[in-house]
């Protein structure tokens, strides 16, 4: 081997070996940045499931509240009717009094209310035949010139009175005194109906 062949073989093992160098740090390199983006993708994988878990969990809380929610007003709604009954009750109660009980709770209620004592009052057409003239009859004892008098009856009634004075009227009707006092009411018949310890 002459002296150009030894140099020639000379720099082509050189640049062999610079090319085996190269590669080996490419890939070092290579595995370098894939190690680096799959940490990084690992890091994002983690963000994003725990931002994922986070959001699970927010959106089952809300769905717990208004699940809550719904229970409430379904619960609220329950006990409304039921006191709703309860009002209704107490107005057939009142509408079913006996008469020994309902004169004078007519005659009080009338002789509360009348104005001027000379109103002319309405009842219902049973009560008006039944007991009318006694029920003006006994609310006069109780006003001091009571000179109310009898009127005709009023289908539109179905338990308490009207007091007339001229284009006036006076609704002393059982279900209008209890839409009257029903908010004021209310609260204490909730108490009675659901005692706290039952109450949601």
């Amino acid at each position: 081997m002459n002296g150009i062949e030894k140099i020639t073989e000379r720099i082509a093992q050189d640049a062999q070996a610079e090319i085996q160098e190269r590669l080996t740090q490419a890939q070092a390199e290579a595995d370098q940045i894939l190690a680096d983006c799959e940490a990084k993708a690992e890091r994002i994988r983690g963000r994003i499931l725990e931002a994922g878990q986070q959001e699970l969990q927010a959106h089952r809380a809300r769905l717990h509240s208004m699940d809550d929610l719904d229970q409430r007003k379904a619960m609220l709604a329950a006990k409304q009717d039921v006191i709703d009954e309860a009002f209704a009750a107490a107005l057939d109660r009142l509408c079913a009094l006996p008469e020994g009980e309902l004169i004078p709770l007519l005659a009080r209620l009338i002789a509360a209310n009348a104005q001027k004592g000379d109103e002319v009052v309405l009842l219902s057409p049973d009560q008006r035949t039944a007991f009318g003239q006694k029920v003006v009859d006994e609310a006069n004892q109780r006003l001091p010139a009571g000179r109310l008098t009898l009127g005709p009856a009023d289908p539109d009634i179905h338990g308490g009175c009207i007091l007339r004075q001229g284009a006036v009227d006076i609704n002393c009707t059982f279900a209008m005194l209890i839409r009257q006092r029903r908010a004021q009411l209310s609260g204490q018949v909730a108490q009675i109906l659901f005692p706290p310890a039952q109450q949601a």
